[in-house]
């Protein structure tokens, strides 16, 4: 495995118009849950909810994973975190040309977990949430979460989720 130099920022046009012109002709069609995301409106839904960001990694001029976070709005599920402020992770998506199902083998590895590594270090060093996240996993990406080493327990279907997708957590005792 060979470390590349990437650029984690906030969102600008470019990465939005990568999605559109470089993501969205392949994810069309591919079966992939997440194809018929608009990354477009995601930004635009973030100017304006106090509390949602939205990030990029770019790599080589490229934009090659996206999220979209909610820093004020959510709190834990976890019984001994109830009520507790946490990093939500609204969508988080790679390029399709990193991902295993699309491209074998993948352009870049890692990129979905730097994005949940940076979520972790915004909920624990910038906002003091001791690095609490929670998001709602498509069904294709319950794997992934699973076998992240960061610590995400899976608290099963989740009811109130329309989709009753599964509800991912960290597990902290730091108070």
């Amino acid at each position: 495995m060979q470390v590349v130099d990437a650029i984690l920022t906030s969102v600008t046009q470019k990465h939005l118009e990568d999605a559109a012109t470089l993501w969205e002709p392949i994810l069309r069609g591919s079966g992939e849950e997440d194809e018929y995301w608009d990354w477009v409106s995601k930004s635009y839904r973030t100017k304006f909810l106090p509390g949602d960001e939205l990030y990029a990694i770019e790599c080589d001029g490229t934009t090659q994973g996206l999220m979209t976070i909610d820093i004020l709005k959510k709190r834990c599920y976890i019984e001994s975190q109830l009520r507790r402020r946490l990093v939500y992770i609204r969508a988080l998506a790679t390029a399709p040309w990193n991902r295993l199902a699309i491209t074998n083998p993948p352009t870049y590895k890692g990129v979905g977990g730097t994005l949940i590594d940076f979520a972790i270090a915004r909920s624990s060093e910038e906002l003091g949430y001791q690095g609490r996240i929670g998001l709602h996993a498509l069904p294709g990406a319950l794997v992934f979460y699973r076998k992240l080493r960061v610590g995400l327990l899976d608290c099963g279907p989740d009811p109130e989720e329309p989709d009753n997708l599964n509800y991912f957590e960290t597990l902290r005792t730091d108070r």
